[in-house]
Order: C-alpha cells, then structure tokens, then sequence
C-alpha cells in the first residue's frame, strides 16, 4: 500500500508515472502480487495478458545474463512470447499493432535483446489505466479504517461428524415416526438408527493448512524454479511418497520420445510397467486411484495380459499420470507448503541475489545505470530508438564527439553491430557475416591504427571477443555493445536538454562550431607545448655553450 501511495502522489505532483509502476511491477513477487491480482479481479482479459507478458519477458531478458547465451533457449523463449502474446490468434493477445508483429516475426531468428522493445512499450502503455486505478485504490483505502465482521467456529473431525450423525438422525426420524405410533419406543428405533449410521466424512482440504502467501504455488510453479523441486524431492523421500513424483517425471519423459523410435518406445512401457503398475504402487494399498479408475486403467490398457507384456496405450499412461499428479496436487504439495522449512527456504531465495558473486561484477559493467530496472525502463527503449533515427543518431553523434576521444566512435560501434543483426535476420550467408564480423573487429577492436581498442570498452572484454569469436555466433559483441551503450546513455539526458535549448535547424551547426573551437584550442595547446619544447632545447643548448668556453678561457 505504501508504494501504491507514493506512487500515487508523484503523479500527482506531475511526474510520469511510467518509472512508479516500473518499480512496482519488479517488487512484484516481494509485493505478493498484489497488482497481478488486482488485474486478475477487474476481469479484463487485455490487462491480465499485459502483465503475463511482462514477467515472461524478464525472464526472456535474465537469458542474456548468463554465462555465455544459449541461442537455443532464446530461441526457444522468444517464440513463446511470440506464439502466446503476439501473433494474431495468440491465446493471450496483448493487441500489438500489425507493424510491432512484422519486426517480430523477421527477429526471431536469431533473437536479441532488443526484439520485443515495441511490445514492452505498448504493455507499459496499456498497464498505466489499472495502475492509476489501483493507486485511486488503495489511497482510498489508507484514508479510511475498515470493520470486518467475521464468525469463528470449531470446525474438528468430531464436529463434523457429530453434524452429519444429526443430519442423519433428523432424516430418520421422520422415517420412523410411524412405528413410533404402532408401538415400538422412540428410544428403540434412535438405538437402531444411530447403528445403522456410518460416518459420513470428507478428507480434510490440506490447502486450508497452507500459508495465505503461499497458495497461489502449484506443481507447475514448483517444477520452474531448479531449488524448489530439489527440496520437494526431499521432502517426498522423507515421507516415502517419491514414487508419485517419478512416475510422473516418467511418463513426461515418454511423451518426448519420437514416434517413429518404436524401439525405444516399448522399452519405456516395458520400464514403466514394472516399476509401477504393479501390487506395490498402482494396484496396491497405497494407489493414487480408486479401485473403478484401477479398472478403467486396466480396461484402456486392454486387459492383463496386455499390461504383463508390457503393451501400453498412451491414454493409459495419460491416465496413471494424471492420477499421481492430482495426489501431489491435493495432498503431498500441500503439506510440503505449510512445512516451516518451506517458508524459512521461500525468505532466503527471495533476499538472495539471482546471480553468483562471480558474475555480479560483469553484470554490474553491463548495467546502463545504477537502477536495476533499466534494462527495461521508457528512457532506454526511447534511447535505442532515437539511434536508429539517422538525424537523431547524427546530432548525438556530433555531441559526444566533443565529450571524450572513443564515444564517437561507440556510436558508430553500435551501428555496424545492429547491422550485423539484420545480417543474422535476412538470413545471409556465412562468408558474408564472417566478412562483417572481420570488420568490425578490424576498425574497433584490433584496428591497425594505434590504439588497438577503438572504443571504451574492459581490455579483457575485447580480449575475449577475439578469443571466443567462433564460439558465440551472433552474440559475439552483444557485451560489448551494452557496455558501450550504457556510457552513451549516461550523455543522453545532457543532449535532450542541450536540444531543447535550441532550434532543430541550429544544433548541427551549432555542434560544428564548437567542435571547430575545440579543435582550434587543441592545436594552439600542441603549439604552446611545442613552443615550450623548442625553448627549454634552447636554454639547454645555449647553457651547454657557455660551460665549454668557460671551460677554454680556464685552460688558457
């Protein structure tokens, strides 16, 4: 609430709200998704999606800050996002126009960082309405002190069944109000009523043991994170339910295996059908299923003789899977849930750094700023695009030129390395990008020219561009470009307010005659420093004269 609030009057003072719900939407997981929620609540499939597609996408961006980028898992997430979010009959479309869905669908193959930069920006633009109104919200909340009447009750397995056994008896009361009346005694029908009577109750609902924060887990949210099912699997042994884990994880490796591998497919049957549909697992005492969906397995399997020889249909195995996954959905997930050391495990994961300590130094040179969120801020996607702008690119250019020796020089850096890109994208040849890579190498990063290291960049970063640059394929000066990047971008804010302060038609000129000044200050302190030169070679030489006549007349 407090964030919602500050965000709220800094808004209102004027400010874009933008950076407010940037922040917000990383605190999300700290927040308990408290703004996901809220979307959820108004029922607008178009906000919903909008969020999804956000943290999706910071998943798809933590890819590129691993050791070394797997283009196959890029790849493989970028299609997600495309497939699910972009693409015109996408299950959860965020209603992107025709062009941002174009440059999509020509970047994904190869995938960069900057693909979905269009995307992120029309969600950022259609995740302002809910959050302005859940500010509106919760400032009105904060304002006023809210009653909530509640009613608690024991609710134990003896209640419960002390319920049912009245409900029972209030029933067969009336059923047996006529031999009341032809002569038996009440309390002789109660005693054969209440006989009769078998207790009707339910299993307990485990989720109700579970912490609040901590219901919205599933299975599907514990098999994401690589920590999370480790300790489940512990917890599982230690409580002898393992099995229902494998069997599972076995039938999903199943699924997996080719169609036409028929070989390797009825090896697997084989496999599964001893280790688990068996009397120790299915067809035993401690069964996922019910005796009925144990008939049904059995009938869908096409008897036992089937099943002994190891002969599975896939709606069998569908079936078995289903069944040990409704188990550690209703009753092992829970309860690993509710266990203290699940709660102690969630605090640390949340307050530890999502990198080693090794990498945090590199990735710390690949920030563009001391904000952890600006790899996705407005003003960065704003940046990228206005260096595609040629007059843009050509004013900025123009600016860093007088700010430092290899700036300039990073524009046009950034530049070849986007064209580089579009090379990947149009599918060229190899000789072509290898001619590209050459070059870019050559002018940059091991030029003729002293020195050798064209742009600011860490000497071991370029050291092991030329070192790895077979082995990255068309990621080879991703880090150097973000590193040269974020020293543009720290000039970026000093040129929009340079520019502002003139007209369009004067900047260039404007930039040319202080460059002009520059140059002729730089010359006229070479010529006083030679200048200086010349007359200390002078005095020096004139000193050493006079020493050697001193030196005669002495000797005379």
């Amino acid at each position: 609430m407090f964030l919602c609030v500050s965000g709220g009057a800094h808004s209102q003072a004027g400010g874009d709200s933008t950076d407010d719900l940037l922040r917000a939407l990383h605190c999300e997981p700290q927040a308990g998704f408290c703004f996901l929620c809220f979307c959820e609540r108004s029922g607008n499939q178009l906000w919903q999606n909008a969020i999804h597609f956000w943290s999706d996408l910071q998943r798809y961006h933590s890819l590129f800050f691993l050791d070394g980028p797997d283009p196959f898992k890029l790849q493989r997430q970028a299609q997600f996002l495309y497939a699910t979010y972009l693409c015109s009959k996408a299950q959860m479309n965020i209603g992107a126009g025709e062009d941002c869905r174009r440059l999509v669908y020509a970047g994904l193959t190869p995938p960069f960082e900057e693909l979905f930069d269009q995307a992120e920006e029309h969600v950022l633009a259609v995740l302002q309405e809910p959050w302005r109104l859940l500010v509106a919200e919760e400032a009105s909340a904060f304002k006023r002190v809210g009653l909530q009447k509640s009613t608690r009750y024991v609710d134990t397995p003896h209640y419960r069944k002390l319920q049912a056994l009245h409900r029972k008896y209030q029933s067969r009361l009336k059923q047996v109000s006529p031999l009341v009346v032809a002569g038996s005694s009440a309390d002789d029908c109660l005693v054969s009523i209440i006989l009769d009577l078998k207790p009707v109750l339910k299993d307990p609902d485990l989720w109700e043991k579970v912490p609040e924060e901590f219901r919205r887990y599933r299975f599907g949210s514990i098999l994401r994170h690589r920590l999370e099912i480790q300790h489940f699997q512990s917890f599982l042994e230690e409580n002898s339910a393992i099995t229902d884990l494998a069997c599972w994880l076995d039938v999903e490796q199943f699924r997996k295996i080719p169609q036409k591998d028929k070989a390797q497919r009825e090896d697997s049957c084989k496999a599964f059908r001893s280790k688990y549909l068996n009397r120790k697992y299915y067809f035993g005492p401690g069964s996922p299923a019910s005796r009925e969906e144990q008939e049904e397995v059995s009938r869908l399997c096409g008897g036992w003789g089937r099943i002994l020889r190891g002969r599975l249909s896939a709606p069998a195995l569908v079936e078995v899977q289903s069944q040990a996954r409704r188990r550690i959905d209703r009753k092992w997930l829970p309860l690993f849930l509710a266990t203290p050391q699940f709660a102690r495990q969630h605090l640390k994961v949340c307050r530890k750094d999502t990198l080693p300590a090794a990498k945090h130094s590199a990735l710390m040179a690949l920030q563009l700023t001391d904000s952890a969120w600006m790899a996705t801020s407005k003003e960065i996607l704003v940046f990228r695009k206005a260096l595609l702008n040629p007059v843009t690119c050509r004013q900025f250019q123009h600016f860093v030129s007088l700010k430092g020796d290899f700036l300039e020089n990073g524009v046009l850096f950034w530049l070849e390395v986007q064209k580089y890109k579009e090379l990947h994208h149009s599918h060229s040849d190899e000789a072509t990008i290898q001619k590209k890579v050459d070059a870019i190498i050559s002018c940059f990063i091991d030029s003729s020219i002293p020195p050798a290291l064209q742009i600011s960049i860490p000497a071991g970063q370029a050291q092991d561009i030329l070192q790895r640059r077979t082995e990255l394929g068309p990621y080879v000066f991703r880090e150097a470009q973000m590193t040269v990047l974020g020293e543009l971008f720290k000039l970026w804010p000093q040129f929009l307010a340079f520019r502002s302060s003139v007209e369009d038609a004067q900047v260039l000129p404007l930039l040319e005659s202080y460059k002009e000044a520059q140059q002729w200050e730089m010359k006229r302190q070479r010529e006083r420093k030679q200048a200086q030169v010349r007359g200390y070679r002078s005095n020096t030489a004139i000193g050493c004269i006079s020493d050697l006549k001193g030196k005669k007349t002495v000797h005379k």
